[in-house]
């Protein structure tokens, strides 16, 4: 059966189930209405109802009236009944002799509320978010108000989550690999790509980061964690918006600036943004390998780049009816940057003389990478059933030009020989469409969830380089030319069903993904095809052990799916004695995921997880035969066993004055295979502690410091490492403004050393980017301040532009 036909059979089925679901439900009485400004005839969201029997006063139900300030009570028994309709800085409205019918034959009710003038001037707000919070299936990261977040970026938010760790450009969850949403959006980047794009995400358009250590089965099966970056969007109606600026210094001076516009009516809400950030930001690398007993490289490597990143978006909102709202979004990013950079090395071997070397690198790059998505969201009954419709493409251009100047010399400090020149054009373009479906149906005693998705990615890259020595011409470099294409077509359907019984709370999932991927050498004229099907279960529970502790248990099953760029089978060059080589015969690894967590009063929370993967895919380093270089690229060995576990402790001192979140967690790895020849896997200890103080007179203060002791993975032992940070913030112009002080990285202790011991080579590396730098920064908020809540959504790209990769 071909795939369209499936889709269409399988979103047909979804709509038969929800029809028959919503018709063999009895039909108990129901109470709906919307709560709306008594002036301005405006929805009121998030009002709390409380719905009381009119004979005895007993509570039946609350709810929260959503972002049309609609709200509805269901099963309930036909009667009278009187409710309640709370929000702050209005009064308080009842309403009384309310008549409940069987559905479909009682009138909408409209709330009328009216602001409270005394209580607006008596309400002085003195709580305040903590920039970790620790929820029951997540951990938010609160951006928006942190002065250590305040002019930096996304990728400096992103490293300072408990239990969060960078490797290889992409981010770890207590060990699992994460994958990297922006609004529900995954940004389908990995490596150099998703580090580059993250470090041009200013903070100032960011409101939070969630982290989800085990996603439901609506999630994507490829990872083990979500990171999910929360944009920020006013929320007031009329016209309003901030505007950012700020200076910072390293080793040379940087800035950011930004505008964020937002104009809101009841059914129309325009948005975008833009943002800007330049910067010059050095890093360092020093590397020591010993290839045998007798041969050793040494390199050192000092670059400072310039970067130019600008990104944008544009997006509209509009409610079609109170049932039905539709939207679209563009957003975009257009970065350049230039390098300038020297590398000398030392290759010393007991039957040759040594060699030196210097090589000069300059080069530079420009980035575009526009996206559009479109959804559709309506209610389907009177239940609340609910259909989600999007579509979203995606597109990452990438033209990379760099040149490469080396001059070899003698003993006595003399150029032995002719300078070597070698230089790259490197366009690439990448696109990602994406299609989905999901519905939602509430049942009497659960919610059922089920979705379709269809995946299509193209990545396309044109490496050409040319070479020449001393006076010579330039000549094609056949060993390092190539030009290839991959397709991936991944098509998804999932299920999910929550309930609660008694002191249980349990989610079973199902999600199923057919994957097709066709790897072409256009150099080689050599194809690599791969078809896969998998299926993945998802079961977990919690049990409210009393009101103040619950207890967990969930198991996943995953998929780790390679990188783009790793299959590709060409040699990619690093450095003078470094290179990179794709393996078109890896294998996606499948792991099972346990995990048993433990909350005690909102304040303590516990976890412990162990996976078990198989086939898993490693990278591995190699000599280069018949040189002293030395050659990276992946694997796959029998298995891995992984354990991981943490505790943390979060709460308000004093008040709320103080807010303190502590964490301590360890984690162990070891990847088993007989040619393997690993180091051997050592038991990880982290912990991390941020702490806000509110000082009062519009002052508040931030500290965050972590350590992560030396943890080895497969090839490579990581050595220790911490670092802390501090930030100030003052509110000025009457609470409009905002000025920030901060400085990153205090000690400059941040840096990835590590070892590297695999098959034969053994080498010491330290890889250093400029991370002390300190910041002032000032935002203005103007505009309109009658709130209303934005919404929040999910597009399809949950994972393509996530494993896109190339070397900048």
């Amino acid at each position: 059966m071909k795939t369209s036909t499936l889709a269409q059979l399988t979103l047909a089925f979804l709509f038969s189930v929800s029809a028959f679901l919503t018709q063999a439900q009895t039909k108990p009485g129901q109470l709906a209405g919307t709560v709306k400004d008594s002036l301005r005839q405006q929805p009121m969201p998030y009002a709390t109802l409380v719905l009381k029997k009119y004979e005895d006063t007993s509570f039946l139900q609350a709810v929260v009236t959503n972002e049309q300030g609609d709200f509805q009570f269901s099963n309930l028994g036909q009667g009278l009944y009187f409710l309640t309709a709370d929000y702050l800085g209005y009064k308080k409205v009842k309403v009384d002799s309310l008549q409940v019918a069987a559905i479909g034959e009682g009138k909408a009710l409209s709330v009328l509320m009216a602001q409270d003038a005394k209580l607006l001037k008596a309400v002085t707000v003195t709580g305040y978010k903590p920039f970790i919070e620790q929820q029951n299936d997540k951990l938010v990261l609160n951006v928006a108000n942190s002065p250590l977040a305040a002019g930096g970026t996304t990728d400096e938010v992103i490293a300072r989550a408990p239990g969060v760790v960078e490797a290889n450009g992409g981010f770890q969850v207590r060990g699992k690999t994460a994958m990297v949403l922006i609004d529900g959006r995954n940004t389908n980047l990995k490596g150099e790509d998703l580090k580059n794009f993250l470090s041009s995400m200013p903070t100032n358009g960011v409101a939070q980061v969630e982290v989800i250590a085990n996603p439901s089965a609506k999630y994507d099966a490829a990872g083990g964690a979500v990171i999910n970056i929360v944009t920020a969007k006013n929320k007031n109606y009329g016209t309003n918006g901030t505007a950012t600026f700020g200076l910072g210094m390293g080793e040379k001076a940087r800035y950011n600036a930004g505008l964020s516009l937002n104009h809101r009516s009841q059914k129309l809400n325009l948005y975008g943004s833009l943002d800007r950030n330049h910067s010059q930001p050095f890093t360092t690398i020093t590397s020591d390998r010993m290839l045998t007993a007798e041969s050793r490289v040494q390199e050192h490597t000092y670059e400072l780049r310039t970067q130019d990143n600008n990104s944008f978006k544009v997006g509209l909102d509009y409610e079609i009816s109170k049932k039905a709202s539709a939207g679209i979004l563009v957003r975009g990013m257009v970065n350049q940057r230039s390098r300038a950079g020297e590398t000398n090395s030392l290759v010393t071997q007991a039957s040759a003389p040594f060699v030196s070397s210097q090589v000069m690198t300059n080069g530079k790059s420009l980035v575009v990478s526009p996206s559009i998505s479109v959804f559709y969201r309506t209610v389907l009954d009177s239940a609340g059933t609910e259909l989600r419709l999007g579509t979203d493409y995606f597109s990452y251009g990438k033209d990379l030009e760099n040149q490469f100047t080396t001059r070899f010399f003698q003993a006595n400090g003399q150029q032995n020989q002719p300078t070597a020149y070698l230089r790259d054009n490197s366009p690439a373009g990448n696109s990602i469409q994406t299609t989905t479906a999901d519905i939602t149906h509430p049942l009497k005693k659960g919610t059922l969830e089920a979705g379709l998705k269809a995946t299509f990615t193209q990545t396309d890259n044109d490496i050409f380089w040319e070479g020449r020595t001393g006076e010579e011409n330039w000549a094609v470099d056949a060993g390092k030319t190539n030009h290839f294409v991959y397709h991936e077509n991944i098509n998804a359907a999932y299920t999910s069903y929550s309930t609660k019984v008694k002191e249980w709370s349990v989610q079973v999932g199902l999600r199923a993904e057919q994957t097709n991927t066709k790897g072409t050498s256009l150099t080689l004229a050599q194809t690599n095809r791969n078809s896969y099907f998998h299926l993945f279960p998802s079961v977990s529970g919690q049990y409210n052990v009393s009101k103040k502790q619950q207890l967990g248990l969930s198991y996943r099953k995953k998929i780790d799916r390679f990188r783009f760029d790793i299959v590709n089978p060409f040699v990619t060059y690093i450095s003078q004695y470094s290179y990179a080589q794709g393996n078109p015969n890896v294998q996606p690894s499948i792991s099972h995921n346990f995990e048993l967590s433990h909350t005690f009063n909102q304040e303590w929370f516990s976890s412990l997880s162990y996976g078990r993967h198989l086939n898993v895919l490693s990278e591995v380093v190699k000599r280069l035969e018949g040189s002293p270089a030395v050659i990276h690229s992946f694997a796959n060995f029998s298995s891995a066993n992984q354990w991981s576990g943490s505790v943390t402790h979060a709460k308000g001192l004093y008040s709320g004055k103080w807010n303190t979140s502590n964490t301590v967690g360890f984690i162990s790895a070891q990847v088993n295979g007989p040619s393997a020849r690993f180091s051997k896997a050592n038991v990880a200890f982290m912990v991390s502690s941020n702490n806000t103080l509110q000082l009062g007179k519009g002052f508040k203060a931030e500290l965050f410091a972590s350590y992560t002791s030396p943890l080895t993975f497969g090839a490579f032992a990581f050595k220790a490492n911490y670092s802390g940070n501090l930030g100030l913030s003052k509110s000025v112009l009457d609470n409009q403004g905002t000025l920030t002080l901060n400085l990153a990285d205090v000690f400059n202790t941040r840096s990835q050393r590590y070892s590297i011991h695999s098959y034969g080579v053994n080498a010491e590396t330290e890889n250093k980017t400029e991370s002390r730098v300190v910041r002032l920064n000032f935002s203005y908020r103007f505009g309109n301040k009658n709130v209303k809540a934005s919404k929040a959504r999910r597009s399809g790209s949950e994972e393509e532009k996530f494993r896109m990769e190339s070397n900048l």
